[in-house]
């Protein structure tokens, strides 16, 4: 007999036991969960080797994950109009086994805009809620596929991604969006598939691959120059829009699928939270032994909301 997947009917004696076990040990929290089904069970084991203390301690902080997020009430939540406009993502279409492929396109993202109009704990938030619009998906799925559709595929589009994407808050949030991800959303990556990859890639992929654990790592796919055609490989071509390879539309003909996939762009000043950005650097010059070249930094935000300390510290010079 070849090896145990470790999924739900491929179970060995050991870790029917030890899924027993598990839900036994945290039986305190399972009515808190969605759904806490074998399923979801073993997604929290399979994370950790089915190690039963590492396991329960996982499952443990991602309930005050969900307490702390109101997870249980993310999907009703409205992010502020600057991350709907802005935040370019989105969920659209299905791979041959019915999981839903979710979409960011990272290229023409404006980080800068939007952590300047909104706060870094509803930019986290909304990739929360899309994290949970794609479980419920699956949710769906399962039903009208009658059989359990648990993974998801995420599609990164680096069209355009240039040097003001390495700022380094922009990197801060990326690095921080996924260690939540590994933490909290454990198994349900299918693949990672990166397309329009510009040479800076592989920098960018350095800064936040130490945050991404070694199985999600091993599921990051880079698609070359060929990469529309490899891309049907994955998803059959009706279930991808024409902008990506594929044939789908939406209901207007747009090639992009604009009703689904959101692509980001500049974010208008008019919703920067501090209208006024003045940076002033006075340089005096104090010419004594060792002659050293002093400079002040004065950071000037006439007219500030409340929020500004937090962007302040996003603006101090050399950050840029």
């Amino acid at each position: 007999m070849g090896s145990m997947s470790g999924q739900v009917g491929d179970l060995s004696p050991s870790q029917e036991k030890s899924l027993a076990q598990f839900r036994e040990n945290i039986q305190d929290v399972l009515s808190a969960l969605p759904n806490p089904d074998d399923y979801f069970l073993l997604r929290w084991l399979q994370a950790r080797s089915f190690d039963l203390q590492k396991s329960e301690d996982m499952l443990r902080k991602h309930m005050e994950f969900r307490k702390q997020q109101d997870l249980a009430n993310i999907l009703a939540w409205q992010p502020p109009e600057v991350v709907r406009l802005y935040n370019a993502n989105g969920i659209c279409g299905h791979d041959g086994e019915g999981s839903p492929v979710w979409y960011h396109i990272v290229g023409s993202l404006d980080p800068k805009g939007l952590l300047l109009s909104a706060s870094k704990q509803e930019l986290l938030r909304d990739s929360f809620r899309s994290c949970e619009l794609l479980l419920r998906e699956c949710e769906l799925q399962s039903q009208k596929l009658g059989k359990r559709v648990e993974k998801i595929i995420a599609i990164f589009g680096l069209e355009g991604l240039g040097l003001r994407d390495l700022w380094k808050p922009g990197i801060e949030l990326l690095q921080e969006f996924f260690s939540a991800l590994e933490a909290n959303y454990p198994e349900i990556l299918k693949s990672l598939i990166v397309v329009r990859a510009p040479k800076l890639f592989a920098v960018a992929f350095n800064l936040v691959k130490s945050y991404m654990s070694e199985e999600t790592r091993r599921k990051v796919v880079i698609l070359g120059d060929n990469w529309k055609q490899e891309l049907t490989k994955f998803i059959s071509p009706d279930q991808l829009p024409v902008e990506f390879g594929g044939t789908m539309t939406d209901p207007d003909g747009n090639p992009k699928c604009l009703t689904k996939i959101n692509y980001g762009g500049e974010v208008p000043k008019s919703y920067y939270l501090c209208k006024q950005v003045r940076l002033q650097y006075e340089h005096t010059r104090s010419v004594g032994r060792g002659s050293s070249l002093q400079v002040e930094n004065e950071i000037l935000f006439p007219g500030c909301v409340l929020r500004c300390p937090e962007v302040l510290q996003h603006l101090q010079p050399g950050s840029f």
